[in-house]
């Protein structure tokens, strides 16, 4: 009997399978992705794509939800089209197994050879010879093992059991790509998500395990570790002290890749060649064999911002470029003897993926069965703000003179105008960069300077930008990193309209200012600079330093023993003051160019300043890390000292470039505390009809923790407190609601005199000052018509998770209706959205001061 159940038991499991690699391979057929993931506890994306897919991936904001594969708790499984693309040019390969690196992970074959008679090892793993069933994994994890969790070698899922493991990248979490067949990514879903064991090498918590187009080839390990020290790690199991260690190596490992890569960019474009695509950038690629290159000149390359096209703001520069001073010395950089020795060994053209299908649109999620009744919750009424629009991934378009003279006209100044819908909607600043860790630090410190309930604060992708849709609504333009061409000559476009660019770090200073084409390398280290009243400051320096032409061989170092002479030593420099400039509509701008910081020993620009004298563009252009907050170099004792005492100083800078350059509005700077919200929370109210509000504080009773009317939702804490309750400090987590009192800044005479219907808006929780009125309703079932009036929200969101600034001043308020479903309007729900703004609407233009 047990023999029978053994084999009815794998039967079973056979079927089930197969069943679901055929209902894969099916949605892999049509050129979707399949993603699986888990979201924190108590957080529920509703399936939104940008959650249900990689930030990693290239193509991420043009990705569609087409079937829900799984739900359970707080894992998701779904299809997404199109394909998501995934760039791993700045990743690392994986050393050969066994390794420890980035995690522990076994040999190839499965079992070793013993004896010189016994049969050959067998592979660990044998993947399908049908190409059509090979695909790629983007897997990735929480960099901090769970430990005492209870988890086993036996039960831990180990990825080399499932495919070929070709290539990491660690930054907020770990990113892992690995090569498999439709068979194995069948088995791996089954051993983790549903079976709910989500755990993988080295006891890592998995995230998330997603289908990619794979593009690039990854850095290679073995010429990135030699130029690092001896790694940390040597055994399987380390403790936690180890284990932080082993992080330190490996982001130091990733930051060297990063650099490495650029780097090959640069001399790609020296040569004359397209140099290497950039994540998100590219769509369609032409590879060629790498000849090898020999670099006579330590840390120098000649950068050509642009490849050989007619509309390149590079070429279109009036001046000539003057040839660049040759300097041989005896030793290479660490950066060059990678790529050289990269380019040497590399043989064979980089896989070409293709790119050119046609995304197919998806198809909408279907709708699960709905009960009798439905909860509908109404968003503020209030205005959203614009956000940076969402756009199918289209090809970066090359200006042709046909759609010239479409983009000649004047660009207006970017001033609100009273007489437009321009007041009501806030400006953007937005946020161009390479990489999430930089567009994080670029967008924290923005938020940190900048005035509140102003500007709304999105990130750029280069599917966006390429769409020009952002321009009108955009404040400012911040820049971080490489630029693709296409998308350079764009951003380039923007400024000569009247744009404002703050460039931090980025190539984007040789599209605008081409003369600055040479590149001095500087390999992740600290350099000495003046601004205005601001002297010797220290900061981090770019990996490259551009200016007119290399007149040293060296670059400064963070020696004391010349800053005493610094302030004397005249500058090495000669830098333009003017220059010209052509838009994509072939139109020529006159720019002014001024330095404004230098660098105190050998006098390079740290901080310039170009001007368009048209249009009244401006460009910024930082060499240091302004935007890097001194917590990036915790790992680095000595760096992280000195980035800690210039911390004050690398904010006043900031702001002074924000408020004098580019226009923008600035917090105080006399606030003893930058990061201060500047907002006081307080306690709110729950008013009208005392006999409806403990009818309602009674229904939520099997809701509330203990005896103290506690609830508690994923966003919010609320506390309903009583006339001898003791009543919780207010705060954007917690909000206690007081029962039996009333507010002394809103009169709840005058709202129910002019309150004219008979449930919407007779129970009322009035807040002063809340993090979002959504918030309150969200995840609970109250009662039909109870709204939330906000006075102030501080973390605002509309839909698409659209930034939403609610100041002071705001007429805004959330509802909740419960409304059947077997009703006319039940079964049209989108209805409501439009019956309460044409309400809204009527209402205003009645009102008597209305004109």
């Amino acid at each position: 009997m047990l023999t029978l159940y053994y084999v009815s038991a794998t039967f079973v499991q056979s079927w089930r399978i197969q069943r679901a690699c055929n209902k894969i391979a099916e949605h892999l057929a049509q050129s979707s992705s399949i993603a699986f993931y888990a979201l924190q506890p108590g957080n529920d994306d509703g399936f939104d794509p940008t959650f249900a897919s990689s930030e990693l991936c290239g193509n991420r904001n043009a990705a569609k939800v087409t079937d829900i594969l799984w739900l359970r708790g707080n894992q998701r499984g779904c299809c997404l089209r199109p394909l998501q693309a995934l760039q791993i040019t700045p990743w690392i390969s994986f050393p050969p197994a066994p390794s420890l690196l980035p995690f522990a992970y076994a040999a190839d074959t499965a079992t070793p050879t013993t004896t010189p008679t016994e049969r050959q090892p067998q592979p660990r793993i044998t993947l399908s010879t049908d190409k059509t069933q090979l695909l790629h994994l983007l897997i990735e994890s929480q960099v901090e093992p769970q430990r005492d969790s209870g988890t086993t070698d036996a039960t831990m899922v180990r990825l080399e059991d499932y495919g070929k493991l070709i290539a990491w990248k660690i930054d907020s979490h770990l990113a892992v790509l690995i090569e498999t067949d439709i068979e194995h990514f069948t088995k791996l879903l089954i051993m983790t998500f549903l079976q709910n064991n989500l755990c993988i090498n080295d006891n890592l918590p998995l995230l998330r395990i997603e289908s990619v187009q794979r593009e690039g080839q990854p850095q290679p390990f073995e010429l990135l570790a030699n130029h690092l020290k001896r790694q940390s790690r040597n055994v399987a199991e380390i403790n936690a002290e180890s284990w932080q260690k082993h992080l330190k190596d490996l982001r130091a490992l990733s930051v060297l890749a990063h650099q490495a890569t650029e780097f090959e960019i640069q001399k790609n474009r020296t040569e004359g060649k397209t140099g290497l695509p950039k994540q998100e950038l590219v769509t369609q690629r032409q590879t060629e064999p790498t000849a090898p290159a020999v670099v006579q000149v330590k840390a120098v390359a000649v950068v050509e911002p642009t490849t050989k096209t007619t509309t390149s703001p590079a070429k279109s520069t009036q001046l000539k470029q003057p040839s660049p001073v040759q300097s041989p010395l005896n030793k290479p950089s660490e950066l060059e003897k990678i790529a050289a020795t990269k380019a040497s060994t590399s043989q064979q053209p980089l896989e070409v993926q293709d790119n050119s299908a046609t995304p197919v649109m998806a198809t909408p999620v279907p709708k699960a069965s709905t009960p009798s009744k439905s909860f509908v919750a109404v968003q503020p009424t209030s205005p959203p703000s614009t956000p940076a629009p969402t756009v199918a991934p289209t090809p970066a378009p090359t200006p042709t003179p046909a759609t010239a003279a479409s983009d000649s006209r004047p660009r207006p100044i970017l001033r609100r105008n009273k007489d437009s819908l321009g007041e009501s909607k806030p400006l953007n600043v937005l946020v161009y960069s390479d990489s999430a860790s930089a567009r994080d630090s670029a967008i924290a410190t923005l938020r940190q300077l900048l005035e509140r309930d102003v500007y709304t604060i999105y990130s750029l992708t280069p599917q966006q930008a390429a769409q020009k849709f952002w321009m009108e609504q955009t404040a400012l333009l911040v820049v971080c990193g490489s630029v693709a061409p296409t998308i350079g000559q764009i951003l380039v476009d923007y400024f000569l309209h009247g744009g404002k660019v703050l460039s931090l770090c980025s190539d984007i200073l040789h599209f605008i200012l081409p003369n600055y084409r040479t590149a001095e390398v500087r390999e992740h280290e600290l350099v000495q600079f003046s601004y205005d009243k601001w002297q010797r400051v220290k900061m981090m320096h770019h990996i490259f330093c551009y200016q007119p032409s290399p007149v040293k061989k060296n670059f400064s170092t963070d020696s004391e023993e010349s800053t005493g002479q610094s302030h004397s030593r005249k500058p090495a420099l000669v830098c333009p003051r003017s220059m010209e400039l052509k838009d994509l509509s072939g139109q020529t701008h006159k720019l002014d160019v001024k330095v404004l910081g230098t660098e105190e020993i050998w006098n390079t620009p740290s901080l310039m300043l170009a001007n368009s004298v048209q249009s009244g563009g401006k460009a910024v252009f930082s060499q240091v890390h302004l935007e890097t907050n001194p917590s990036e170099f915790e790992f680095d004792e000595e760096k992280f000292t000195v980035l800690k005492q210039n911390e004050s100083t690398r904010l006043e800078i900031f702001t002074d470039l924000l408020r004098k350059y580019m226009g923008v509005q600035v917090r105080c700077t006399e606030s003893p505390d930058p990061t201060a919200t500047g907002v006081v929370f307080k306690q709110a109210y729950f008013l009208g009809r005392h006999e409806s509000k403990f009818e309602l504080l009674e229904k939520l009773r099997p809701r509330c923790s203990g005896t103290d009317h506690v609830l508690v939702t994923p966003k919010l804490t609320m506390k309903f407190c009583g006339q001898d309750d003791k009543t919780p400090v207010a705060n954007t987590n917690v909000l206690p609601i007081l029962i039996h009192s009333c507010p002394d800044d809103f009169s709840t005479v005058d709202y129910y005199d002019n309150l004219k219907t008979e449930h919407i808006g007779r129970l009322v929780i009035y807040a002063p000052v809340v993090s979002s009125s959504m918030h309150v309703i969200n995840d609970l079932e109250l009662v039909h018509g109870l709204a939330v009036l906000p006075l102030q929200q501080t973390a605002g969101l509309g839909r698409s998770c659209n930034q939403w600034l609610s100041p002071l001043g705001c007429a805004m308020f959330s509802t909740q209706l419960h409304i059947a479903t077997d009703t006319a309007l039940g079964s049209r729900l989108p209805l409501i959205q439009h019956i309460v703004g044409a309400a809204i609407v009527n209402t205003l233009r009645g009102h008597p001061l209305y004109r």
